[in-house]
């Protein structure tokens, strides 16, 4: 059961650090108090006035960390002083955070995930598309028990084409169907677009069902997708006889 004492010195206020100290609280379960003795009684009493005092200072004072959650008889606290609170780490949560310092910090919003929220999007409204996204992802986690967003980025560099056709004016009466190579962002919104065309074809009414469902498949290597890439590549080797390498 939670004691007084220990609540209050973890607290660290003012006329709470005060009650801690006194000898009618020192290992004093917290329950409801009954007036059948003087001491409970007393107890009680000492329980309203710290409280009134640390409403007072409070409501007197500006809220200072340093000066209102310093301990008994010391004018200012330390924040970065953790000696009082008596833990130490684990050896495995150490093993973790010498692990995680060698790791990056995760960027606060996924590129990727932005872009293929962006694709989703409709009438400008992206909180619903963001919704869809997360629901699919979550979907796709509960299959495969993997991180979804890496799942994603591996599905989309599998599918996406690594060239496409272009048409080009040679200034005479024909024009000339030239290959070119696709940059990382074109090749992933080309992936994500057979992806959504795909799960347009698929018998659920929610979207996110389908959209994972979709991306499942092309994590096994069983979606229409890889045919229109491969369409794509047969297409740019016909042509190559009219690229022009600089």
């Amino acid at each position: 059961m939670l004691r007084v004492s220990s609540l209050s010195r973890s607290v660290g206020v003012g006329s709470l650090g005060r009650l801690a100290t006194s000898p009618l609280l020192q290992n004093t379960p917290v329950q409801i108090f009954r007036f059948n003795s003087s001491q409970n009684k007393d107890v009680f009493d000492l329980w309203i006035q710290s409280i009134q005092e640390l409403r007072k200072e409070l409501n007197d004072k500006p809220w200072i960390p340093e000066v209102s959650l310093s301990p008994p008889g010391q004018a200012r606290a330390d924040m970065r002083d953790t000696s009082h609170l008596q833990w130490q780490p684990t050896q495995e949560q150490l093993e973790q955070i010498a692990e995680l310092k060698s790791k990056p910090i995760p960027l606060k919003n996924d590129p990727l995930i932005e872009h293929c929220t962006n694709l989703i999007m409709k009438d400008g409204l992206k909180y619903k598309a963001n919704q869809y996204l997360s629901k699919a992802l979550y979907l796709v986690f509960l299959q495969k028990r993997k991180d979804p967003v890496e799942l994603l980025r591996g599905c989309l560099d599998s599918l996406g084409p690594l060239c496409s056709t272009k048409t080009m004016k040679t200034g005479f009466a024909k024009n000339v169907t030239v290959p070119v190579p696709l940059s990382t962002r074109q090749r992933n919104r080309l992936a994500f677009k057979w992806i959504l065309e795909g799960s347009d074809k698929r018998a659920s009414k929610d979207f996110s069902v389908r959209l994972a469902e979709e991306i499942v498949s092309v994590i096994d290597g069983k979606s229409s997708g890889f045919e229109k890439r491969s369409l794509m590549h047969k297409q740019a080797a016909l042509h190559r006889a009219y690229l022009k390498l600089k």
